[in-house]
């Protein structure tokens, strides 16, 4: 039923931690003892500490990438191997390129065993895993809380799905009910929907599912309300529909002991991305903060001498899961440009335009250079955003937002992401939400670094920047 489980992954990135460190390790024993190389000073053998900390990410990054953290423990071991070998060669490719550029000092034939070592080590843990599946699943995987919304026949079969395939690793709660739907004798109701968040948090559910007899208005109606009271939790929200027109999501349905269940809202990166994602925010914005401080102080200046009004705008958006956070930019227009309450004019005035008379003379040349994102490096440094992502909405804008919209708030929202590397404000607004899902649909690391180089080229060429 459930493609990963969160503690199956830590447990998997914390045990290939170790053992690329046994490796590393085992390839100085190897080197110093088997005379097959050149002789040398014993302590040339022996890397410095940060190698030691370094070459762990290297390969927790690459098989993130790889997928190697994205499935359950009872996938196949072919499928595992592809995966990790994958995995393995990106990991490898990437030490070896580190080593030429900064410390050539390493053995070659040191990094032969190491490589070697560790991908031996690898590939024997994840065969011991397989053969002892159900004893160390146990003990790693406990039983996901699953809560069950509906209380007809169809969600009652559902939830006997449920308890019927509990080593699959799933626990059945209860069920919510919802306004206009039977309530069959001898199920246990744990409320409303209306109250669903708190059920959910007492109960420490993992695993909503959505009984749908039919896809129609009041079925979207309820999913949209569900995943506005759950925004803010972090939990799995499935749909289980007689049929559904899902293929924007790409989603597949999947046979769960006899029914149908088609992903709805499922976590989108794994633990290992969400630590690896964070770990690179803090870096780079952290050292970019660093190098620029200089040149946001002129900025400051600049916009104080240039027109009224205080150097940094500050406005109200929505982050990841729903939550609410001050966003901060250089201020590029006159002061109190975007007190309107006409709702058809800030629509219209929230779209970038070219000769937009809001905008002062300075405020022009740092939209034209993207130096008005700057300051929003303060916000990834906080946690608010992150380099890569979805653009933070409008609190406004969000409102109206329909529940297969919101699936964009499921990773953290960004300074850059897929919408402004392909296009920016030459396209049409309506098209940054597909840009938004299109990313989320097709997230990994890989993609992330991408996104930052095009960017580059965005910012250099100052396409779509008004």
């Amino acid at each position: 039923m459930l493609r990963y489980n969160p503690r199956y992954q830590l447990f998997l990135a914390g045990s290939d931690a170790g053992l690329v460190i046994l490796a590393l390790l085992l390839s100085i024993v190897l080197r110093m003892n088997i005379n097959l190389g050149m002789e040398a000073d014993p302590e040339i053998f022996t890397p410095p500490l940060i190698l030691y900390v370094v070459t762990p990410l290297i390969w927790l990054f690459a098989f993130g990438t790889s997928g190697a953290y994205s499935a359950n423990s009872k996938m196949p071991f072919v499928q595992t191997l592809r995966r990790v070998t994958s995995g393995h060669i990106l990991a490898s490719l990437i030490f070896l390129g580190a080593l030429y550029l900064i410390y050539r000092d390493f053995s070659r034939l040191q990094a032969f065993y190491f490589t070697g070592l560790s991908y031996l080590f690898i590939i024997i843990h994840r065969a011991v895993l397989l053969a002892f599946n159900r004893r160390l699943a146990g003990a790693i995987n406990t039983p996901r809380r699953v809560i069950v919304v509906g209380t007809d026949a169809h969600a009652l079969e559902v939830g006997t799905a449920v308890e019927a395939g509990a080593s699959f690793g799933a626990h059945l709660v209860g069920y919510v009910a919802h306004q206009g739907q039977p309530e069959l004798a001898g199920i246990k109701i744990l409320g409303s929907v209306d109250e669903i968040h708190e059920i959910v948090k007492s109960a420490r559910a993992e695993e909503v599912i959505v009984a749908l007899e039919w896809f129609d208005e009041a079925a979207s109606q309820l999913i949209t309300r569900i995943m506005k009271l759950l925004e803010s939790s972090a939990v799995n929200i499935r749909i289980s529909p007689d049929y559904s027109e899902l293929a924007y999501f790409h989603a597949r349905p999947e046979d769960f002991n006899g029914v149908t269940l088609v992903g709805l809202r499922e976590t989108v990166m794994t633990p290992t991305q969400r630590v690896i994602k964070r770990l690179n925010d803090i870096l780079l914005s952290g050292l970019f903060l660093l190098i620029t401080s200089p040149l946001l102080l002129v900025i400051a200046i600049g916009i104080k001498l240039d027109s009224p009004g205080p150097a940094i705008y500050r406005q109200l958006r929505i982050g990841q899961h729903g939550r609410r956070f001050v966003i901060y930019k250089f201020r590029t227009m006159k002061l109190d440009a975007d007190q309107i309450t006409d709702p058809e004019q800030v629509r219209e005035l929230f779209e970038k335009k070219k000769g937009d008379p809001r905008v002062t003379r300075f405020g022009y040349y740092l939209r034209r250079t993207s130096l008005d994102e700057l300051p929003q490096f303060f916000n990834v440094l906080k946690g608010d955003m992150s380099i890569v992502g979805p653009r933070p909405e409008v609190t406004w804008l969000a409102e109206s937002y329909e529940w297969w919209q919101r699936k964009r708030f499921e990773v953290p929202q960004g300074i850059t992401g897929w919408w402004q590397v392909t296009g920016r404000s030459d396209k049409p607004m309506r098209l940054n939400i597909d840009d938004d899902l299109y990313y989320v649909r097709n997230y990994s690391l890989w993609l992330d670094a991408q996104i930052m180089l095009r960017t580059i080229i965005v910012v250099l060429t100052g396409r779509g920047a008004y």
